[in-house]
């Protein structure tokens, strides 16, 4: 099966060229604190990252969540939110970014989205956001934790693509430890492996050896980083998981899977971010167009995020069948035991999860699943033990919402407040209107 270049990676190209956790006891007493370094919001729905409670407080002291339930009192002296009507999440994980500004992170931010996953970047701008994270917390943007460049062929996807742009390439087994030690001392949290032959730009081009991709696996897994694969049909999904990668970062679109593929999943413990939201923007813009008027998100978009949304994305063969063997694929995936992730892959950032979101419920997932696959599923997946719920002691990454994402997902547009690690985002509108 045959695709066009995506619309993010062309993106990149112009650059590059240039499982519930127990409740913790309650404390019976909260000390009080400094007003600007606590709050409590009082009253919320709560979705934890797994379970709902009706009615709760959250107490944020320092940057954490100190407490969480129907009954925590409220320490002396701090301000509370009301979130009467409301709900409170987990700030939002995108599982395939690609991100090559800081802007494009404080996007990503006023939309809910807290921490990125990126999935190819350049490594001066990797570098620096991760320095400024270490350094400052980068409270106004989403973390950032990046493979910045793939394994692949030195004639290989995506580069065969890119004349004159010099990247790291490799050859064969023996090369992996140094590409993996190097990718390791450039920065990268976790590696990115091409298995793509080029029937995304109607080539074909030369794929790594299922020796070399097991080298990069097992290189990766010495050095205790997790290995992903780019793959978009069954086939090379199906040699990636057997060569021991950790997920897919895409769902294959080409056939449904097969039960020898959900079985291999399974049994190798992967996860897949589904990127629905990319495989939608190659065959129709009626998703863009209808994040760009939906009254909740129009306001804070930007012209450049509207024309964005609604321009075509580049020639292609996938079809709308495509995108339902897509989302049947997630279905089945779900419906085997196999984690699924929310990931955007698309030049909006934060805005565009939320569509995610909407397109995994239309696969079949429950609201409550896909919230999952943005908060909870994605920081077991990448090992981010510190977010990803609203418990004692994590991150105080907070989305709080009017009306109930877990029975209607479109709720999560609803933004009315955004903390990362308890420090309130600004979602400051364009100053001037655009026209839909």
């Amino acid at each position: 099966m045959r695709f066009a270049l995506p619309a993010s990676l062309l993106a990149l190209v112009v650059t590059l060229g240039a499982a519930a956790v127990p409740a913790a006891p309650l404390p019976a007493a909260l000390p009080a604190a400094p007003v600007s370094d606590a709050f409590a919001i009082t009253g919320a729905r709560v979705f934890d990252g797994v379970a709902v409670l009706s009615s709760a407080t959250v107490v944020v002291i320092d940057g954490e969540i100190a407490a969480v339930g129907a009954d925590v009192p409220v320490p002396p002296g701090i301000p509370t939110v009301d979130g009467s009507g409301r709900t409170v999440m987990p700030g939002f994980i995108d599982s395939h970014a690609h991100a090559r500004t800081r802007e494009e992170l404080e996007r990503a931010a006023q939309f809910g989205v807290l921490t990125e996953l990126d999935m190819w970047t350049t490594r001066p701008f990797a570098r620096s956001m991760r320095r400024e994270q270490d350094r400052t917390g980068a409270p106004y943007r989403a973390d950032f934790f990046s493979a910045i460049s793939p394994a692949t062929t030195p004639e290989g996807y995506p580069y065969n693509l890119l004349p004159g742009v010099q990247s790291p390439t490799l050859s064969c087994p023996e090369e992996a430890e140094q590409f993996v030690e190097q990718r390791l001392a450039d920065g990268a949290t976790h590696l990115k492996i091409m298995v793509e032959d080029g029937s995304l730009t109607w080539s074909d081009v030369p794929v790594l050896t299922s020796a070399t991709v097991q080298a990069l696996t097992d290189a990766a897994r010495a050095r205790g980083m997790l290995s992903v694969a780019h793959a978009t049909e069954q086939a090379h999904a199906l040699d990636a998981v057997n060569d021991g990668v950790d997920g897919l970062v895409h769902v294959f679109v080409d056939e449904p899977a097969t039960p020898g593929f959900l079985a291999l999943a399974v049994a190798r413990g992967i996860f897949v971010v589904a990127t629905l939201n990319a495989e939608e923007a190659f065959i129709t813009t009626d998703g863009g167009a209808a994040i760009a008027a939906d009254p909740e998100l129009a306001p804070y978009l930007t012209d450049e995020e509207v024309e964005s949304l609604l321009t075509p994305g580049p020639p292609s063969l996938l079809t709308p069948a495509n995108l339902e063997i897509a989302k049947n694929n997630v279905l089945a995936l779900r419906d085997a035991g196999v984690p699924i992730l929310a990931g955007t892959d698309v030049a909006t950032h934060g805005v565009s999860l939320h569509r995610d979101l909407e397109l995994l419920v239309d696969a079949g997932l429950t609201p409550r699943e896909a919230l999952a696959a943005a908060t909870s599923a994605p920081a077991d997946a990448w090992s981010l033990p510190d977010r990803g719920r609203i418990a004692p002691g994590l991150r105080a990454d907070l989305v709080l919402v009017q009306g109930d994402p877990t029975v209607d997902i479109k709720a999560t547009r609803a933004i009315r407040r955004i903390w990362k690690a308890g420090v309130e985002i600004d979602r400051l509108a364009p100053a001037a209107p655009h026209a839909h």
